[in-house]
């Protein structure tokens, strides 16, 4: 057994705990910052769906280790089994002992399996920020793919049945709700979705439960999925994409209190309750809505990074210009072309909290003229509180531009801008790079057409 001593201890390797370190190494050089994480080498989690289609192998999607390095952390490969929290140690599984000053929490999430008769054969499987695991996907199992269902219709799900079907691959969709993706967006987003993956063959049933997953004669191997009132959908391979939870053992063994949602309790500073010494940051860790302060269960890498820049630089002391006002979940992504985003509420969502709303749109290409090469049309959605015309959220339906026009909206939330402040906004424009007129700036204002029509309608002149 050997026993070492370091000022900070992050347990986990993934954006938060990396982004963690990398933060509390710049931000207090004089202190020794170590990074455990049970992975060699590890992968970039948004980038997973893409190894099976665009990227070609699991090489291609590597999370290097060299920011941390380079900030002055270190790494060391291990496994955490044990802390106690009175002495200030932590156990490795191979009996080392590591004595520490700050602890940081970043032990992810696991996979949510329902309870459905089926999902331990062969053929069945989840996705695992693992690259052991998903180099033996992408190696083994998926070139004997012909029929592949997935269970779940959220982002996972989406991404993973536009890549493999590039692969030749028959892909089914199952999803209990009505729309793919609907607890993330509006349906006019849903839809178009839904149609973009059903122009490329992907087969979707929404509204569908699954009852059972069913074995071949083996008795091993998955042959089919029976959807309930349906025939049985054959199938050699069964992706569960349902979602994720906490992974949360070793903060309940150190008797840290966990939020009713599963993650452990933190403050703004990313604290624990018990002590002030230890934190917790990403997928592991209480979320709040940005605007009712309710348990938000959005798992993002943005946000677990984000969360692992505010423990690291508050560490050793709180810098009020650095800390956690909520969860504003923030996504986009693309299916050959169409890409798609929101940041904020959706209608859905201010509705069913009660806000009364204001709501925006346009459509504009990305590019002026439109007749530069590559144009798409942009749609903007944004939905504002109709009392304050404060931003509550937006949504984008686009091109390449779309990732940054979302980014911009989470931006807008975050500091609180009023559809005033977005309409007199300033924006540079360049035909090859922008439109004319900004999105965000032309919804806004179809926004305020309609705040101001019923209070102000025009007088026309007499006949």
């Amino acid at each position: 057994m050997a026993e070492q001593t370091t000022d900070v201890l992050i347990i986990g390797g993934g954006p938060a705990g990396m982004m963690c370190g990398i933060t509390a190494a710049q931000f207090s050089p004089h202190k020794k910052v170590l990074v455990v994480r049970p992975e060699s080498d590890a992968v970039i989690p948004c980038g997973i769906p893409y190894i099976f289609g665009t990227l070609g192998g699991t090489d291609e999607d590597m999370a290097g280790r060299a920011p941390l390095l380079a900030a002055g952390g270190q790494l060391q490969i291990g496994q955490v089994k044990q802390v106690d929290r009175q002495q200030r140690t932590a156990s490795l599984d191979n009996g080392d002992v590591i004595h520490w000053e700050r602890l940081v929490l970043a032990t992810g999430a696991d996979n949510f399996i329902p309870p459905i008769s089926g999902l331990d054969l062969a053929g069945v499987f989840s996705i695992q920020k693992d690259y052991n695991y998903l180099d033996q996907l992408f190696s083994t199992l998926i070139p004997k793919v012909k029929r592949l269902a997935i269970i779940g219709g959220g982002f996972i799900g989406v991404e993973f049945a536009d890549e493999i079907r590039k692969r030749g691959i028959e892909v089914h969709i199952i999803e209990m709700m009505p729309h793919l993706m609907q607890a993330a967006f509006d349906l006019y987003a849903c839809t178009a979705v839904e149609k973009q993956l059903q122009k490329h063959g992907v087969q979707i049933h929404t509204g569908c439960k699954v009852e059972a997953v069913i074995a071949d004669a083996s008795g091993k191997q998955v042959a089919g999925v029976q959807i309930a009132g349906q025939d049985l959908l054959p199938v050699d391979a069964v992706l569960v994409a349902i979602g994720t939870r906490p992974r949360t053992q070793l903060a309940q063994d150190m008797g840290l209190t966990l939020s009713r949602s599963g993650g452990v309790w933190v403050d703004a500073f990313q604290r624990s309750r018990e002590d002030p010494h230890i934190f917790a940051v990403g997928d592991c860790a209480h979320k709040q809505d940005f605007f009712t302060r309710k348990a938000s269960h959005a798992m993002i890498a943005s946000q677990a990074a984000a969360e692992g820049r505010i423990a690291g630089m508050n560490l050793y002391g709180l810098r009020e210009l650095r800390f956690n006002a909520g969860s504003v979940s923030v996504y986009a992504s693309e299916i050959d072309g169409l890409a798609f985003g929101v940041a904020g509420m959706t209608e859905h969502q201010a509705e069913q909290e009660g806000f009364p709303i204001l709501v925006g749109e346009a459509r504009l290409p990305d590019h002026h003229p439109a007749a530069m090469p590559n144009t798409t049309e942009i749609y903007c959605r944004v939905i504002f509180a109709r009392d304050s015309l404060q931003l509550l959220g937006g949504q984008i339906l686009g091109g390449t531009t779309t990732g940054e026009l979302v980014n911009t909206i989470g931006l807008a939330v975050q500091m609180r801008a009023t559809a005033p402040d977005l309409a007199s906004m300033q924006f540079g424009s360049q035909p090859r790079l922008t439109p004319s007129l900004h999105p965000l700036v032309a919804a806004t204002g179809d926004a305020l057409h309609k705040h101001f029509q019923g209070q102000h309608p025009c007088v026309e002149s007499p006949a």
